[in-house]
């Protein structure tokens, strides 16, 4: 930090410029001085015209005509000269003194610390989706791929043909006759020639075409029909099964008169033992998830189907709950059962 600073000399050659500075600041608080001055004498003024004012409104008894036309003109050149000097004050106070000339430039600060990194701002929304790009360039081709591995070996072709047999080599030249020698003892036999040159291997013949696949077989006639296995025994005969039981409600919707079907007829329940356990069964046979029983309904028409209902709440109908056998009662219809479902 010191290197970057910057360095100053104590014979700095503008002392002579530092010297009008001071001189025009002299100046300048000197005329304000006096402008503060002025203005405060302007103001004595207006006060001691207002106090004058003051004094000349006051009324006067029995005084003449001419005293009051006197006045009245005494008072309008007071109202005149006072006007004149606020308007004086107004000037002096409002117009701004001339600007100024630019001071020296200041002495260059030192360079400041760097600060501590501030914490990392919390991550902003994601910005919408941008539009899609134009699609790029087709790319340059790719390099060649590695030969691939070798496949298996085809099966062996028939055999060709044998070649024709080679030329057969020259034969040798005859040797010259001998000069017939005297006859004496019989001469060595002569050297025999060289044997001839081998004939050169024929070239393979072409391989033979492929065979034509032979027919196909025919197909086979289908087999014996098997024996049939031995018959199973026989199941048991199976329990009767319950009768479906439906119900309704004779009244408005949820709350009325509680009617059973069963044999093909409908009926109704007596009140016998009849409360909200077997209501609310009742009414979940209608698919409502409970029920309240209640009394004096009117009484319906039919059969008396059920007495003596006791179910516990939680059976999926009545055809679970205790009760007298279907049909037997000791009821009238003025003891018909209700319900009121929710």
């Amino acid at each position: 930090m010191l290197s970057t600073m910057e360095t100053f000399e104590l014979n700095d050659p503008k002392p002579k410029k530092r010297n009008g500075i001071n001189c025009f600041m002299v100046l300048l608080v000197i005329y304000l001085i006096l402008l503060t001055a002025g203005a405060g004498l302007l103001v004595v003024q207006v006060l001691n015209l207002q106090k004058r004012l003051r004094a000349l409104e006051m009324p006067y008894n029995n005084q003449t005509l001419a005293s009051e036309h006197f006045l009245q003109a005494q008072l309008a050149r007071v109202r005149t000269r006072q006007e004149h000097l606020l308007r004086r004050v107004d000037n002096f106070t409002r117009i701004p003194g001339p600007p100024g000339p630019r001071g020296p430039p200041g002495i260059k600060g030192e360079a400041g610390v760097a600060g501590i990194p501030g914490l990392k701002g919390d991550q902003g929304q994601p910005g919408a989706k941008g539009l899609p790009g134009f699609p790029g360039a087709v790319g340059s081709p790719g390099a060649k791929g590695e030969p691939g591995s070798a496949g298996p070996t085809g099966p062996i072709g028939p055999s060709g043909r044998p070649g024709s047999p080679g030329a057969e080599g020259v034969k040798g030249s005859k040797g010259d006759t001998g000069l017939q020698g005297q006859k004496g003892t019989k001469g060595e036999s002569g050297v025999p020639g060289p044997a001839g040159l081998k004939g050169e291997r024929g070239s393979p013949g072409l391989v033979g075409l492929n065979g034509a696949p032979g027919p196909d077989g025919r197909k086979g006639e289908p087999g014996a029909k098997g024996s049939s296995g031995p018959q199973g025994a026989k199941g048991e005969k199976g329990q009767k099964g319950e009768s479906m039981v439906s119900v309704r409600i004779a009244g408005s919707r949820n709350r009325g008169r509680a009617e059973i079907y069963y044999n093909g007829a409908w009926g109704t329940i007596c009140d016998d033992d009849w409360d909200d356990s077997d209501a609310t069964v009742f009414c979940r046979m209608l698919g409502y998830s409970s029920g309240t029983a209640i009394f004096n309904v009117g009484g319906g028409t039919g059969t008396i189907w059920l007495d003596n209902v006791a179910c516990r709440g939680s059976e999926s109908s009545l055809w679970s709950c205790s009760k007298n056998n279907w049909g037997s009662h000791n009821c009238n219809h003025s003891e018909d059962a209700g319900v009121d479902c929710s």
